[in-house]
């Protein structure tokens, strides 16, 4: 079984909170040892801002999920986020998104992460760097 296959089987099986159904996403490749996972987010019409664009705030939600799942895949436990960077480095296409995210380094207690996010049109638009926390404690 691929690692791909395998992360989407252990998150169908987890409870998903109700933000998850505003960020749809397929699984494409996984690596548990980096954390590296690349997703394709379904088309959101409802992300459009005035120029035809995905809102920026929309596009860090799915830097969110990408970091999140990234930590998932690498721990095996689901971290918080406290703190993302992102750079917005052109206008993110609306229609399917492609992107990609890595553990940079794994602590004792902080994961670093960086991701990446393709507008519709293959251009990157969305760079992002991130923090979790391993113990809340």
């Amino acid at each position: 079984m691929s690692h791909a296959t395998e992360l989407t089987h252990l998150l169908d099986a987890q409870p998903k909170p109700d933000c998850a159904a505003l960020t749809p996403f397929t699984v494409e490749d996984a690596d548990f040892e980096s954390g590296r996972v690349v997703l394709r987010f379904a088309p959101q019409p409802a992300f459009k801002n005035h120029f035809g664009n995905v809102q920026g705030g929309f596009a860090v939600s799915m830097i969110d999920v990408l970091v999140s799942i990234s930590a998932y895949a690498k721990t095996k436990a689901w971290l918080p986020t406290v703190e993302i960077k992102c750079s917005f480095v052109a206008p993110m296409k609306l229609g399917e998104c492609r992107g990609e995210a890595i553990v940079i380094k794994a602590g004792k207690q902080l994961v670093f992460l960086e991701a990446k996010l393709w507008g519709a049109d293959g251009r990157l638009a969305v760079h992002a760097t991130a923090t979790s926390v391993l113990s809340a404690t």
